[in-house]
C-alpha cells in the first residue's frame, strides 16, 4: 500500500475517513491524497437563475482553503500528504482520479441509503464501488483508533477471488489480524460441507503466513448471512467482492456489496474483480 487516496466533502462523515486513512497511512507508511470535487454550476446555469459570477468564485476560494488546512494539518501529525481540488461541473468522479495518482487503496465515508432514496438514487459510496479499480474501505462511524482483529471475507468461492484474497489477505496482515472465511452456501446450489471447505483451502494454498479460519453459512439471503455471522463473531471489517462484470451465471450477488455498505455500521471492505 503506497497511495491511499481519500475523497472529502468537509462533512463529519468525510472526516471520519479522514481519521481511519490517517492510521492506516502511519501503519503501512502510505501517502494520503486528499481530493475534493467542488461541484461549480456552469456558467449557462448562472444565467438561467440570474445568479452573480462572484458567487461561486468566493464559494470556491473557502473551499480550496479547507482542503489547505485540512492537508497541512496531516503533514504536522507527520503525514505524507497531498490535496487534489477539482472544480468540478459534473464530468468528473472520485474514481477517475485513481490511474493517474497510481492509487492502490482508498478510504471513504458513507451515509448509506435506505428506503426509497436507496431504491431510487443509491448512494455516492455505490457508484464509486462500481468504477472503482482498487480496494475501497467504507466508513460509517469515527474511529480514530482503527485496529481491526476480526476480518471477515465472505463469498461462495464457487469463482476464482485469488486477487480480491491477496488483497484482504494483505490488509489483514497489516493488523495482525484474524482472517474469518465465510462459504456463502446457497441454498438453491448447496454443495456437501467438506467440499465447500477445500474448496476455500484452495484458493488460499498460495497465501501463506496468515492465520485463517474457515467458516460455512447456509443461506440464499447472502446480506443477512454475512450480517449475522459478522455479529455472530464481533467482526471488526466485513470484506466482500464486487463483480463489475457479473452476469445472471453468476451465484454472488454483487449487489450484497452495495446492500452492505448502505446498511452496515462496521466498516466495508470492497474489492472488485
Amino acid at each position: 500500500m503506497k497511495k491511499i487516496l481519500v475523497p472529502t466533502d468537509y462533512s463529519d462523515c468525510a472526516n471520519s475517513a479522514i481519521d481511519v486513512a490517517k492510521v492506516i497511512a502511519t501503519k503501512s507508511g502510505a501517502e494520503l491524497l486528499v481530493i475534493h470535487l467542488e461541484e461549480v454550476v456552469p456558467e449557462v446555469a448562472h444565467v438561467l437563475h440570474q445568479t452573480t459570477k462572484e458567487e461561486n468564485p468566493h464559494h470556491v476560494g473557502q473551499s480550496r482553503l479547507q482542503l489547505q488546512t485540512l492537508v497541512e494539518s496531516l503533514e504536522k501529525e507527520g503525514l505524507q500528504a497531498k490535496g487534489v481540488f477539482v472544480p468540478n461541473e459534473g464530468n468528473q468522479s472520485i474514481e477517475d482520479f485513481i490511474k493517474p495518482y497510481e492509487i492502490d487503496f482508498m478510504v471513504m465515508g458513507s451515509h448509506g441509503a435506505k428506503g426509497i432514496r436507496e431504491l431510487v438514487i443509491g448512494s455516492k459510496t455505490q457508484k464509486v464501488i462500481r468504477r472503482a479499480t482498487v480496494p475501497v474501505l467504507v466508513i460509517k462511524h469515527p474511529d480514530r483508533k482503527f485496529n481491526p482483529k476480526k476480518i471477515l471475507f465472505a463469498s461462495t468461492f464457487r469463482e476464482e477471488v485469488s486477487k480480491p484474497l491477496k488483497e484482504v489477505v494483505a490488509f489483514a496482515k497489516l493488523w495482525d489480524a484474524e482472517l474469518e472465511l465465510v462459504f456463502l452456501n446457497l441454498l438453491s446450489h448447496l454443495i456437501e460441507e467438506n467440499e465447500a471447505r477445500e474448496m476455500m483451502i484452495r484458493q488460499m494454498d498460495p497465501m501463506p503466513d496468515i492465520h485463517y479460519s474457515l467458516n460455512i453459512s447456509e443461506t440464499n439471503d447472502q446480506e443477512f448471512g454475512i450480517s449475522n455471522f459478522a455479529r455472530v463473531i464481533d467482526a471488526d471489517v466485513i470484506a466482500v467482492v464486487f463483480d463489475k462484470h457479473s452476469g445472471f451465471t453468476r451465484l454472488f450477488n454483487s449487489s450484497v456489496a452495495e446492500k452492505l455498505i448502505n446498511h452496515e455500521s462496521i466498516p466495508v471492505l470492497v474489492m472488485t474483480l
